[in-house]
């Protein structure tokens, strides 16, 4: 008799016993947008700046290195949640298979509703090798935030493993395309550990962003997140 996969490593988006009692929560359930927004939301009491594109209908300004707002040949949306519409500026995403996509036009950022101070968050992603893409942590409303870098050639050097206008990796670190990678990302107080498929990409110190929402980047298609979950340092 055949064990089925899902035995082996667990199913998709759901916790196990051992990671409840540990503490685990999931940020997405496999099935709904429940707990997130592509919206992009003005910075309270800032006025005009970055966060007052949104009001505009703008787009939330790009980190450095960025490309272009341009997506990739993006799939066309098929759900009705995909479909509908968005505030000015805002991004299309959906669940197609117990997957997070984004679909259509414009590129643009899927933001969860919460923040979260110190924590560890492990995310699964799979892309396209010439993807531009990245989980941004810590990010306040508005713009902002540590992304940690889904990009093997960013202009600037913060390639893959990295975290873009922070910390550059040492050496080179690759995502495997069009396969499943995953990321854990721990950040407690000023220090930040990102690893990638199980091998240390960074170990840091800063201090700009204390605290702030988790972050999905579609700056370019494809890309797929599931497994999101979080676990709070206390």
């Amino acid at each position: 008799m055949l064990t089925p996969l899902a035995c082996i490593f667990g199913a998709d988006n759901v916790l196990t016993k051992q990671e409840k009692a540990q503490g685990w929560v999931l940020l997405f359930d496999g099935k709904t947008l429940n707990g997130w927004d592509s919206a992009a939301t003005a910075a309270p009491g800032r006025g005009r700046g970055a966060g007052a594109n949104a009001k505009q209908g703008k787009a939330p300004a790009a980190q450095p290195g960025a490309a272009p707002q341009v997506g990739s040949n993006p799939r066309a949306c098929s759900t009705p949640v995909g479909l509908a519409a968005v505030p000015a500026g805002a991004s299309h995403w959906e669940v197609v298979g117990g997957l997070l996509v984004p679909c259509g036009e414009p590129t643009g950022y899927l933001t969860s509703k919460q923040s979260y101070k110190d924590f560890v968050l492990q995310v699964d992603f799979r892309t396209g090798e010439d993807t531009n893409s990245g989980v941004f942590i810590r990010s306040p409303e508005g713009v902002g935030g540590y992304e940690v870098q889904i990009w093997k050639a960013q202009p600037q050097g913060y390639n893959t493993g990295s975290i873009v206008g922070t910390a550059k990796t040492d050496s080179e670190f690759k995502f495997i395309p069009d396969q499943w990678n995953h990321y854990e990302i721990t950040a407690e107080g000023d220090h930040m550990v990102i690893v990638l498929n199980g091998i240390k990409t960074l170990d840091v110190h800063d201090s700009k962003f204390p605290d702030g929402r988790i972050r999905l980047q579609y700056q370019k298609f494809p890309i797929e997140f599931k497994n999101i979950k979080l676990k709070l340092i206390h």
